[in-house]
């Protein structure tokens, strides 16, 4: 290893671990080939998740040192609704908090990458190494092909504060369509894990429940989407370097909540490389059964879905919503019991889709 740390790529878990490194005394190199910190969206809302843990997740930020001057929107309610019935739901606490994503100023991305040029990290647009020839591999998603494709809009509302989930195969095939509104910014979109080609007709009719049906106010529409990738593939180093972040094929397989995951993920190997730790053994305690249990989560989903998704949602009216979310987000002996048929039906349902053809398969 050479005195400068070089990091592909700059987004959450590149830059978590920039930062970190930074602060550690250590010289930050970070190659980005896009021409700025959060190119991949445009402008979308996500949700930070807050339901995982007992810790409060902008205050893990500030703890952890990393950036919270981000428009942060803290979430407390929310509604789930297959368009006939509507369950409401409150927590003790915020479940999660919106953010924007993309290059406007009150962005996450645009946070973490002030304060990584505040830190002393170089940050080189326009620019790439291969995954080899760098320390921490942050350059995003490994699969080649998606499980899952969202398509919408955001726009500006009158509108008050919501965040709506619906729940219908025909807005969003195996998964969910949704509308959330913070601040007179509104995103409406449809997620799709099957039927790729017809999430625009799926969209079509969540703007229709969402949006058209009720009057929400919609003005200065842009259209946003994304890709969802996902591994079942313990890939936390390829030879000398370490993988983060999606590149590690870290992401929530149930409902895509990933930022936590990558931003975790990136501080654990930036402080593996100050105290000479191993990573790879790190990152398999701490992430390898919460993967587990994603598929474990998303195979309940999908085997439920005909009757209205009714095994989680079963869970969420049951224990309470907040309560089943962190039953269902934290490793648990049912997630174990169920994990073999859970992959075993994940492979046999999306195959190649989960497993990068050339990820090497390493554990601690």
């Amino acid at each position: 290893m050479t005195d400068t740390v070089r990091i592909l790529g700059a987004g959450l878990s590149g830059l978590s671990a920039a930062i970190t490194l930074a602060r550690a005394g250590r010289a930050v190199e970070v190659f980005e080939k896009r021409s700025d910190c959060g190119m991949r969206f445009g402008g979308d809302l996500q949700g930070l998740e807050n339901w995982s843990r007992d810790v409060d997740v902008v205050e893990e930020l500030r703890a952890l040192g990393l950036p919270a001057d981000f428009h942060c929107a803290p979430f407390d309610a929310g509604v789930q609704t297959n368009g006939r019935r509507a369950d409401h739901f409150r927590f003790s606490r915020p479940a999660f908090y919106l953010v924007k994503r993309g290059r406007e100023p009150d962005t996450i991305d645009q946070a973490f990458k002030r304060a990584a040029l505040a830190a002393g990290v170089t940050i080189h647009f326009g620019a790439t190494r291969a995954p080899r020839a760098v320390d921490i591999d942050a350059s995003g998603p490994v699969g080649r092909t998606p499980f899952a494709v969202d398509t919408g809009i955001v726009f500006d509302t009158d509108a008050p504060d919501q965040a709506i989930a619906l729940l219908d195969d025909e807005a969003g095939n195996k998964g969910y369509a949704y509308l959330l509104i913070t601040q007179g910014y509104g995103c409406c979109c449809a997620m799709s894990f099957d039927d790729f080609p017809g999430i625009h007709r799926g969209f079509a009719r969540a703007r229709r429940l969402l949006l058209d049906e009720p009057g929400i106010t919609v003005r200065n529409p842009r259209t946003v989407g994304g890709l969802g990738h996902f591994t079942t593939v313990s890939s936390w180093r390829t030879g000398d370097t370490a993988r983060v972040g999606e590149a590690a094929g870290l992401q929530d397989f149930l409902w895509g909540f990933g930022m936590r995951l990558a931003i975790g993920s990136g501080v654990l190997a930036a402080n593996a490389l100050v105290h000479g730790t191993d990573y790879a053994a790190a990152a398999e305690r701490e992430f390898a059964a919460v993967r587990r249990g994603g598929v474990v989560n998303r195979f309940l989903w999908e085997a439920g879905r005909l009757s209205a998704y009714r095994p989680i949602m079963a869970a969420l009216r049951w224990r309470g919503p907040e309560q089943a979310l962190r039953w269902l987000h934290r490793p648990s002996r049912t997630q174990a019991l169920l994990w073999p048929l859970a992959n075993w039906w994940a492979r046999r349902t999306y195959g190649a889709r989960l497993v990068p053809r050339s990820a090497p398969y390493t554990t601690a």
